[in-house]
């Protein structure tokens, strides 16, 4: 069985944010921000053509771009496709692409995943005018490209059934750089000028659409920067030996619990109810219950701690949403 059009577009995608991914985390690349939202806007418009294209049984000319001509007689006009330069038909950009599946009942994107592609843009076109500097700044494009690629991840199992997981996608913090390692360009430090009013930008978008871990889209993730004793639901696991009397003594209050495990059960509920069919069923259940025995997902609080068979509730971490919702899209 011949494959459809859109697979190849699929497989370009994926290439093209794990290139990006090779890029921002390449040590003493001084260009990563730009290229990553380059390669990573790139990726975004392959795996959009490829929705329209699922979606249009595979014609290319909902993607393409045609415009009004004069007809050989010159009285009238007719729709032709456009030509660049080489004679090759173009086609649709990133941005009305979006705006096409954005308009699908099923298998869509929201404004959030559009407004996070808009701040690549942005990102993108400064870059090319050399105005990108500064530590604020690479901290603003590393909130952004960790959602772009946590949005992408999640279009891509969605729409096509495809798991990058094999990937690794994530991107190398930004803390570990030194001093060294921000970008100069030909005009000097600009945080106050160009690359202040990008940084202000990406910071102003991202408070307009605040991250919430049980959306599938975000515009931005939130970046710690400070080495803190903070409970965060991405926060590095650590294991207290007791009988080592050099260790480290750590203390974990239950508001700090509840901070890593805000969710009860209806609670967790009410945010599986935005994926499309989804119901509180038999199958939920089997597809909850196996993860509850994980603690990144689950953890289960006793009314009374001493007794086992006291009663109990459980919480819920917010990445088990969508641990559950891949098994539904």
């Amino acid at each position: 069985m011949r494959r459809p059009r859109y697979g190849y577009l699929v497989d370009k995608a994926t290439q093209a944010a794990v290139a990006a991914i090779e890029v921002y985390n390449k040590p003493g690349f001084l260009y990563r921000e730009e290229t990553f939202a380059i390669l990573m806007l790139n990726a975004w418009e392959l795996l959009l053509k490829a929705r329209i294209l699922k979606a249009n049984r595979n014609k290319l000319r909902v993607i393409e771009v045609w415009e009004p001509k004069v007809t050989k007689t010159g009285k009238g006009r007719r729709l032709a496709p456009k030509k660049n330069r080489a004679g090759n038909t173009m086609t649709i950009g990133v941005l009305p692409a979006a705006k096409i599946v954005r308009e699908y009942t099923q298998g869509s994107i929201d404004d959030y995943a559009i407004e996070n592609i808009s701040l690549l843009m942005e990102i993108r076109d400064n870059a090319i005018h050399f105005h990108n500097v500064g530590r604020g700044f690479h901290k603003r494009v590393q909130e952004v490209g960790a959602a772009a690629l946590r949005n992408f991840a999640f279009a891509a199992r969605g729409w096509f059934d495809y798991d990058l997981s094999q990937y690794q996608l994530a991107l190398m913090p930004v803390a570990f750089e030194t001093p060294a390692g921000v970008i100069q360009t030909v005009f000097g430090d600009d945080t106050k000028g160009a690359a202040g009013k990008v940084e202000k930008l990406l910071a102003d978008q991202e408070e307009k659409f605040p991250f919430d871990a049980a959306k599938p889209f975000n515009v931005g993730v939130e970046v710690e920067l400070r080495f803190v004793r903070k409970a965060n639901a991405q926060a590095i696991p650590i294991i207290v030996d007791p009988k080592d009397p050099n260790a480290i003594r750590v203390t974990l209050t239950e508001e700090d619990v509840l901070k890593r495990y805000p969710w009860d059960y209806r609670q967790l509920c009410r945010a599986m109810r935005k994926v499309p069919s989804f119901k509180e069923n038999a199958r939920f259940h089997s597809l909850r219950k196996p993860l509850e025995d994980d603690p990144r997902f689950c953890r289960v609080r006793l009314l009374d701690p001493r007794n086992n068979k006291s009663s109990k509730q459980r919480f819920y971490n917010p990445i088990i949403y969508d641990e559950i919702a891949k098994h539904y899209v």
